[in-house]
């Protein structure tokens, strides 16, 4: 008897290993790209650019306003020796009700686009923009949020 509760014991920690490892990986699937408008790019000119956020079904992410001071906020930080006066543009969110939150909380959902612009200073001499995208979030399911994760993407383009 006591062999079957040290069996049942160690079965229903390795089902529990892989439930929470397979939920964590869940929220390592989220995707960050970006992309610089190709005809956007012009010395002297504001330049726009996009960053994508790619949440599967089960998942969100909490908005750069989530309307709650516990939540973390999505954030994307965008720097770049070659542009200036860099502004990212957030999306609303949606106000959602989960399970773990006595009130609304604004989040994103499925394709998220958040949109930047940039500055091409008329006297650069680069051929070439690099802006570094450090995209910080944390994804959730609707009873769960998984430690906060960091992403950094690198765009570039050729300045005309």
């Amino acid at each position: 008897m006591k062999f079957m509760k040290k069996i049942a014991v160690k079965l229903f920690l390795v089902l529990a290993f892989v439930t929470v490892f397979s939920l964590y990986a869940n929220a390592q699937t989220i995707s960050v790209s970006g992309s610089i408008e190709k005809n956007s790019v012009k010395r002297g000119k504001i330049g726009k650019g996009l960053i994508i956020l790619s949440i599967p079904k089960e998942l969100h992410i909490n908005s750069n306003k989530p309307t709650s001071e516990f939540m973390i906020p999505t954030e994307v930080k965008l720097s770049s020796k070659e542009v200036k006066n860099i502004k990212t543009l957030y999306p609303k969110g949606k106000n959602l009700k989960f399970d773990f939150s006595e009130e609304a909380i604004n989040v994103y959902e499925g394709k998220t686009i958040i949109p930047f612009t940039f500055a091409i200073p008329k006297l650069t001499k680069s051929k070439n923009i690099n802006i570094r995208a450090l995209v910080s979030y944390q994804a959730c399911t609707n009873e769960d949020c998984y430690p906060p994760q960091k992403t950094e993407i690198i765009l570039k383009r050729l300045v005309k």
